[in-house]
């Protein structure tokens, strides 16, 4: 049906091609070889986007077509080698031709001798802890899915007592260690560690996954992507940190499905991460040799992911979510461990906080209540400046939603900027008395996430950030409300305790109700463009309902009392 096609592709008359593919496609649709020839033709005529659009859209019609992994191989060969030979060796695995595979195998060959060539093989270290079933069906995923030559798989058995254990003993691709007790995740980690290919990069890898096609492969896409690059992770179906996929399906085939179409070439597929969840995390073997093996003091699991990232980032490597790359995970944990992680995960967490001096979680919020306030398209550019950003984790989103943002970020908590200067521009300062370091009308948007109540002077510090704002910018803030239902209450009964957190957060040193934000934005020039309220209800409902009836006058409305956050996009008042 396109052997005309090729002809005329073959004699480079590449106008009457394209003419002659878009008459046919138009006349019967789209099939694999149409993808192939379409990118053929964009490549030859140097239009590598949309080559890439072809290869992608090829790709999620038919994702084991190895002549479009070929072909994307061809289009990574001038922007990174790696990519390109990483892209040829899956080219390989997809391959069921034997001429068409020598040819795939020159195109590595040629790859391979380029200077910048260094791609290593991936060790995958799994701790195991019984779940025969979930473990067997890990295994056979990571087998199915990748070429042999590209991993070696590592178990390290947490003294299993579900069969499991004799199993993996009669699996010839496996190296098996055996641990007499449960010595938890993080050790058992390193044991794997130190067990795998000395050279060979680490895939962390839980047992209660599915590896599916391509994840493992554009996780490794994502690691080579660039130099500093030290650490990549899948998105999931069940995990926190903001690598949970937005879509819900009912069954496990349904994830899988989806799967094939997610784990394919995006334009934009890496988000920067403070740290990734260790469920499947993919780590650089040069930058896990400078930092060093997992902390143990987080045996048996829970942050210790958290502080491998903040040491990535302290070493300068950067660590990226790949959007393209989906495992599916389980998540359900073993049952012999009901109850453990309750009572582990807020232990760790203090252990983090003692170890760094600050609250990662704290710091690491993604304000995405105030992220859907922005008014322009995706595609668009904008320019954000983020006054308190912590680490900087909702500039980062922001990074990624708007590929083409420009991001600013001021943080007066040294240890913070420290980690988070190493992945954004974020400064460290007071911004009530530093000197700002930005032109004139420098932003579109700037952010006040939980910070005018930790301030002195909240107006001033309003009136000092207002010409850096654009003409027709906006304020983004959120702010607790003094008036919740929680606080009137407990005022009632003589209590005003401060906590480590929330609207009676011990650092607050200004307090708002609804009328005194108002009031505060038209004393600093700015008028109201959108107010929201978070709302929560709590046990002292039904008495302030009851309080509600005394017909008090001049009382507040009763929804002013529920609202436990404001979130407020302001702008210049017109004069």
């Amino acid at each position: 049906m396109y052997q005309d096609i090729v002809e005329l592709i073959s004699s480079r008359e590449f106008d009457r091609a394209e003419e002659m593919l878009g008459e046919k496609t138009e006349a019967g649709g789209w099939c694999d070889e149409a993808y192939i020839l379409a990118a053929t033709i964009y490549i030859e005529t140097g239009r590598s986007d949309q080559a890439y659009e072809m290869i992608s859209q090829g790709l999620r019609f038919n994702y084991r077509n190895y002549e479009l992994y070929l072909l994307l191989g061809n289009y990574y060969e001038e922007i990174n080698i790696n990519q390109a030979w990483l892209c040829y060796e899956n080219a390989e695995f997809y391959c069921n031709n034997d001429e068409d595979r020598e040819t795939i195998r020159q195109f590595r060959f040629c790859a391979e001798q380029d200077g910048n060539w260094n791609v290593k093989k991936t060790a995958v270290v799994i701790p195991s802890y019984d779940q025969a079933e979930l473990t067997k069906q890990c295994i056979k995923s990571i087998r199915e899915n990748n070429i042999e030559s590209s991993y070696e798989i590592v178990i390290v058995d947490n003294h299993s007592t579900d069969g499991i254990t004799e199993w993996l003993k009669d699996q010839k691709d496996i190296r098996l260690i055996c641990n007499t007790e449960n010595k938890g995740f993080p050790y058992a980690c390193n044991q794997g560690i130190k067990a795998a290919g000395p050279e060979s990069d680490i895939l962390l890898l839980n047992n209660d996954t599915i590896v599916t096609p391509n994840a493992i492969f554009w996780l490794r896409m994502g690691l080579y992507s660039e130099g500093k690059t030290g650490a990549v992770g899948s998105v999931t179906n069940q995990a926190g940190n903001n690598q949970r996929i937005e879509e819900e399906f009912g069954t496990t085939e349904e994830y899988l499905q989806f799967a094939e179409k997610n784990n394919i070439p995006m334009k934009n597929p890496y988000e920067k991460k403070i740290y990734l969840i260790g469920f499947a995390l993919l780590l650089k073997r040069e930058a896990l040799d400078e930092i060093g093996l997992l902390d143990v003091r987080f045996t048996p699991g829970c942050y210790e992911d958290n502080d491998l990232g903040i040491r990535l980032h302290l070493a300068g490597y950067g660590i990226y979510l790949c959007h393209n790359s989906f495992i599916y995970h389980y998540g359900h944990g073993n049952e012999k461990n009901t109850g453990i992680w309750d009572r582990v995960m807020p232990q760790n967490k203090d252990k983090l906080k003692d170890k760094w001096k600050f609250d990662m979680r704290y710091y690491t919020f993604v304000r995405i209540d105030l992220l859907e306030l922005i008014e322009q398209k995706f595609d668009e550019k904008i320019s954000v400046l983020e006054i308190g950003c912590g680490l900087g984790s909702t500039l980062a989103k922001i990074e990624y939603l708007w590929p083409k943002a420009e991001v600013k970020g001021i943080e007066l908590v040294d240890q913070l900027v420290r980690i988070g200067s190493n992945y954004l521009d974020i400064i460290q300062g007071n911004a009530e008395t530093m000197e700002m370091p930005y032109e004139p009308e420098s932003f579109d948007y700037i952010i006040l996430g939980d910070v005018l109540e930790h301030l002195y002077d909240p107006v001033g510090l309003l009136k000092r950030i207002m010409p850096y704002l654009k003409k027709d910018g906006f304020i983004l803030c959120s702010i607790p409300n003094i008036m919740h239902m929680s606080v009137i209450m407990s005022l009632l009964k003589g209590k005003f305790e401060y906590r480590d957190s929330g609207i009676l957060d011990r650092t607050h040193l200004r307090f708002f109700t609804l009328e005194s934000i108002v009031k505060m934005l038209e004393e600093s020039g700015l008028g109201l463009n959108h107010i929201a309220g978070i709302f929560q209800d709590t046990e002292e409902k039904p008495e302030l309902e009851r309080i509600l009836d005394l017909n008090i006058p001049g009382l507040a409305a009763e929804k002013q009392f529920q609202i436990f956050q404001y979130i407020i996009k302001a702008e210049k008042t017109k004069r």
